[in-house]
């Protein structure tokens, strides 16, 4: 196992990874106020996504599939949790800007931190109590404060339904996918995604096939999706995962800022307060859990 290291070049492909993880929310969102369904829009992502991770997989000589007895696990997270949670989590961006969806979700890391503490993995500590007060009031502050404008009653619930989503999805392939190669996981989750969004939209009659600049976003939201994951997984392993998922936390921050330039949309000064609170609870949770570097934690983004 590598020690963590510090560098320039590490820090700069970590700030990297988060900015494609920023751009996967500028193209989620500018699809989903075109009208895209979430089966369309997801399934050309995560497949993309997938392809290009394999052929990443290939080029690294990393594993192309996970070990015996844990390739169904690996496949059925994708199939079923990230498939739930990416599809409720572009519900969101349907009735929320990307600055209220992608701060709301941001709670996540205080959530799992708790959780962690509640089954034993981890002891209570004042940084996860103040990491969840944190990203509570954050919250709170995002949700009501940012007015029907910033996102609808229906879309908050839709972003904390992808919280418990993600949360799950997170602590679940952590204890069952133990000898998987962690970019593997992330691969094999984004084509069981891929797999379970598109049954979903087969089943429910609204599959069709993408037309106009829409296109372009879906498939670009795939090459950024891989080159995140890439990204994610070569820093990983240099600076280790407590740099890494606070660098990472920029993710937020650029998909809010792309969307502002690119789609107009604005952000309130309650919204900015609110998510200040929110970012800075997810790197407290990110301080006061111990990690290890090749962690499953957060291998995917929504």
């Amino acid at each position: 196992m590598n020690r963590p290291r510090s560098g320039f070049l590490d820090l700069g492909l970590a700030a990297l990874g988060a900015f494609c993880f920023g751009c996967t929310i500028l193209f989620n969102r500018a699809v989903a106020r075109d009208g895209v369904p979430p089966s369309v829009a997801l399934g050309i992502r995560f497949g993309c996504a997938g392809l290009l991770l394999l052929a990443a997989l290939a080029i690294m000589r990393r594993p192309l599939l996970p070990p015996v007895g844990e390739r169904f696990a690996a496949l059925a997270l994708g199939l079923f949790l990230y498939a739930v949670e990416s599809t409720l989590f572009y519900m969101g961006l349907e009735r929320g800007t990307a600055a209220a969806v992608a701060l709301i979700f941001y709670a996540y890391p205080a959530v799992i931190a708790l959780v962690e503490v509640w089954l034993g993995a981890a002891r209570l500590q004042p940084r996860t109590i103040a990491a969840l007060v944190l990203a509570v009031s954050g919250g709170v502050v995002v949700a009501i404060g940012g007015g029907e404008v910033a996102i609808t009653p229906v879309g908050v619930l839709c972003v904390m339904g992808s919280i418990a989503a993600f949360s799950t999805y997170v602590l679940v392939s952590d204890r069952v996918l133990v000898r998987t190669d962690s970019l593997t996981a992330a691969t094999w989750t984004a084509l069981g995604a891929a797999i379970g969004v598109t049954f979903a939209g087969f089943v429910q009659g609204v599959l069709e096939v993408p037309s106009g600049p829409a296109t372009a976003s879906m498939f670009a939201n795939g090459v950024a999706t891989a080159a995140a994951f890439t990204l994610f997984f070569v820093v990983l392993g240099r600076i280790g995962a407590t740099r890494t998922a606070i660098v990472m936390a920029l993710e937020a921050v650029i998909g809010i800022v792309l969307s502002a330039i690119f789609l107009d949309e604005s952000v309130k000064p309650v919204v900015a307060i609110g998510g200040v609170a929110i970012l800075a609870g997810a790197v407290l949770a990110a301080l006061a859990t111990p990690q290890p570097t090749e962690q499953k934690e957060a291998t995917v983004s929504p």
